[in-house]
């Protein structure tokens, strides 16, 4: 027994010792110096490796790389010019012109090519291509392409591409007839579609789309979850701003339906009215549609309106040759947030040619009306009074 019991401690004590030496990390041999950068003026190459900075390269500074279809260095203090591409995998520092493509650890400079231009790290500088440009680190500068652009890093410059810009973090410029993407912009878009995150500055397009905007949003269609600026366009959707229905009356007796949609303080009208047949006179629509102000004060509101509707009588799709411009001038009052009633004045003017005015509009004697050749022209002022929920 006692035997057993001393062989045991014996291999649990050989165990032990096993594993604190396994724990005792070796020693790291020590990496090996980086090779010295040899100054090489010229590099005449066909290709990579068959060039005068020879086979190993990636040490050797050049002037002046020329490649009848490659070119490879460290570093090119200089130009770099081929027929296919040029490749400095440390630091480009003056231009690189290719047919197909450049690429740089970093780029301090100009990088020119029909297909791509990369840079690997940062970019200080210029881009310009027909395919692609893209800096994966930070970019001061400009990046102009046909195609597309993208910016991996913090950006501070101009990107401009006929297809696609797409920027991580960016203070300057987005333009295309394509798409703009910023997940951060402080400067402006102008595209056709513009996707910002946070935008601080100017979204100008036929479609603009923000996280948070503060600035102005000017298109056909803006979106955005908070703003605080200005949305102004034919549909403007804002997560603080106005989405409300108005109904109201006015001196015409038409009953008028109003999808009031925009930001905080600017807003869009699409309106639909209708005055019924009465007393021989026909049913009478208005389709039309208004921009507007809107200056909230606690409870209360005033908005200034400019409203455009054609005016036509009998059937709601008939054409017609009457155009009634109106400026409204509204006080309301909101007790709920879903709940307000409005008052106020208009300006009221009445165009029509190739016809005579809507049945009704002569009644008007406060007015005035001017006549020329095939135009007739009435103004008068009036009252208008609804609610909005």
């Amino acid at each position: 027994m006692n035997r057993t019991v001393s062989v045991y401690a014996g291999v649990m004590a050989a165990m032990v010792s096993f594993s604190a030496g396994a724990q005792e990390p070796a020693p790291e041999a020590p990496l090996p110096p980086a090779p010295a950068e040899v100054y090489k003026p010229v590099n005449l190459s066909i290709l990579s490796g068959l060039s005068t900075n020879g086979f190993s390269s990636g040490n050797v500074v050049n002037s002046l790389s020329l490649g009848l279809l490659t070119t490879n260095a460290g570093r090119v203090d200089g130009l770099a010019m081929a027929m296919v591409g040029n490749w400095m995998e440390r630091e480009s520092s003056g231009a690189a012109l290719a047919m197909v493509a450049n690429y740089a650890g970093q780029v301090k400079g100009v990088q020119m090519a029909l297909g791509v231009n990369v840079a690997g790290g940062s970019m200080r500088g210029w881009q310009t291509s027909l395919g692609a440009n893209v800096a994966a680190g930070e970019m001061v500068g400009a990046q102009l392409s046909t195609g597309v652009n993208i910016a991996a890093g913090e950006t501070r410059g101009l990107q401009a591409a006929v297809g696609l810009n797409i920027a991580q973090d960016m203070v300057g410029v987005q333009t295309s007839p394509g798409l703009s993407i910023a997940s951060r912009l402080e400067g402006a878009q102008i595209s056709i579609l513009n996707i910002g995150g946070d935008v601080s500055g100017a979204q100008v397009g036929i479609i603009n789309v923000a996280r948070r905007m503060k600035g102005l949003q000017l298109g056909l269609l803006n979106v955005a979850g908070e703003a605080e600026g200005a949305n102004i366009g034919i549909l403007s959707f804002v997560g603080n701003g106005q989405h409300h229905v108005q109904a109201w009356v006015s001196e015409m007796a038409m009953a008028n339906v109003a999808l009031k949609l925009g930001g905080k303080y600017f807003h869009t009208l699409l309106t639909v009215g209708m005055r019924p047949p009465h007393a021989g006179e026909p049913r009478l629509w208005a389709t039309g549609l208004g921009f507007g102000g809107h200056i909230p004060v606690g409870l209360f509101f005033v908005d200034l309106d400019a409203l455009a509707s054609s005016m036509r009588e009998g059937s709601f799709i008939d054409s017609g040759h009457n155009l009634l411009g109106q400026l409204r001038l509204v006080a309301g009052f909101q007790p709920f947030k879903h709940f307000a009633i409005f008052g106020g004045v208009t300006a009221n003017t009445l165009v029509t040619w190739q016809g005579e005015a809507p049945s009704g509009t002569d009644r008007f004697k406060q007015g005035r009306i001017y006549y020329s050749d095939d135009v007739r022209v009435q103004v008068w002022p009036g009252l208008v009074a609804g609610i909005q929920i």
